[in-house]
């Protein structure tokens, strides 16, 4: 049903073909006799190892993790050959199905595996947890199995024995459990999707405005008593690119210089396209040197950057504006106030760096601020 509803979602349709293969195999376990129709252990067989084998894939594309080639890869090949050693050597029933069910535990290991190492929300602790009971009561039933005094040598024994009724329904119940959680867990993927796609820009992969002043708050209750530094900078003749060179590459530009400022800022600060060739970035614990110079390393390497269009190489550069933010500044005003500081930049001759004006609250007495103000326009 998720894969009707989009087909992107390819780990939708890879979990529902295990479920579907599997349904099979447990199906010509239970209903079909292996001494009349000898041929359907090999079909119990193959929906076995490409069910578990899609489930590994299904749970490992939708944790965005690798699938783990090496460990299925043997864990099906030892359970191959101890089958067939038993069909060779003639062996009880029960030495295939210890075999089959020891696979099951470990493709349930592997599984919790690799949600517990992509866990990033609460449901992913559930769905381990899920997998690992699976094995621990896969393994209770095979301790159980060989501890019994049945004689569970033949197919049709095992499955008048009470551990069948037992499999069946342990089965039944970890499918939906297992289908319940991994259902979840899909839900909670396409709602931080959404999210993600509700606060970042389409274009850059920058966060949006909203984005931006939702999340400004923490960063700064983090930082506190220290500052916060914050910039904004303003692609240089950036009409002149679309007019020249096209819109196309107008959105390369855009692009180009939104890694350039997530690579230089680092990972601890947030990033936004506040829109148009606008950019702005919000540094933990940063006073006003430190968010000069982090301005400084932007705008060289803006400038350092060479693009191509039709065989034609071209720069860029921008204008920057930046203040220190301190824990009680308000961040609108202190935005206002940094803008501003770009224009000057822009007026000054564009690709520099300018310190916003002080706001009024920490304006300087007795003509201070008018000395500070004038030397910053001749910078």
């Amino acid at each position: 049903m998720l894969y009707s509803h989009d087909r992107k979602q390819l780990s939708a349709l890879r979990l529902a073909g295990a479920y579907f293969l599997s349904l099979i195999g447990f199906m010509a376990v239970m209903l079909v006799d292996e001494g009349t129709h000898p041929g359907f252990q090999s079909i119990t067989l193959i929906s076995l190892f490409s069910g578990h084998f899609l489930l590994v894939w299904g749970v490992a594309s939708l944790l965005g993790q690798r699938f783990p080639r090496l460990l299925f890869g043997s864990a099906m090949m030892i359970v191959s050959i101890v089958i067939i050693y038993a069909n060779l050597a003639s062996s009880p029933f029960s030495l295939k199905y210890m075999a089959v069910c020891g696979f099951i535990i470990t493709i349930a290991l592997i599984c919790s595996q690799l949600v517990w190492r992509a866990r990033s929300h609460r449901v992913d602790i559930v769905v381990a947890a899920v997998f690992l009971a699976q094995a621990v009561i896969t393994l209770n039933r095979i301790v159980q199995m060989h501890l019994s005094e049945l004689d569970l040598s033949t197919r049709s024994a095992f499955k008048s024995s009470h551990f069948a009724s037992s499999m069946q329904t342990e089965n039944a119940i970890f499918a939906i459990v297992v289908g319940l959680a991994l259902f979840a867990r899909y839900s909670v993927t396409l709602v931080m999707r959404l999210n993600r796609l509700a606060e970042t820009d389409p274009l850059t992969g920058l966060y949006n405005r909203r984005a931006f002043e939702a999340k400004v708050p923490a960063m700064r209750t983090g930082s506190a008593p220290l500052p916060t530094g914050l910039i904004i900078c303003d692609i240089d003749h950036f009409k002149r690119v679309n007019d020249t060179y096209g819109h196309d590459v107008g959105d390369t530009v855009l692009k180009t210089v939104a890694q350039l400022l997530r690579n230089v800022a680092g990972e601890s600060a947030i990033c936004a396209r506040l829109g148009g060739e606008e950019f702005c970035i919000l540094l933990p614990e940063s006073n006003g040197e430190m968010t000069r110079l982090t301005a400084a390393r932007l705008r060289l390497a803006i400038e350092m950057q060479q693009l191509v269009s039709s065989g034609r190489k071209f720069g860029l550069t921008a204008s920057f504006g930046y203040c220190e933010l301190a824990p009680a500044d308000e961040l609108r005003a202190a935005m206002a106030r940094v803008d501003a500081a770009v224009y000057q930049a822009k007026d000054d001759g564009r690709n520099l760096v300018r310190i916003a004006p002080m706001a009024a609250a920490h304006s300087e007495p007795d003509g201070i601020s008018e000395l500070i103000t004038g030397e910053l326009q001749y910078k």
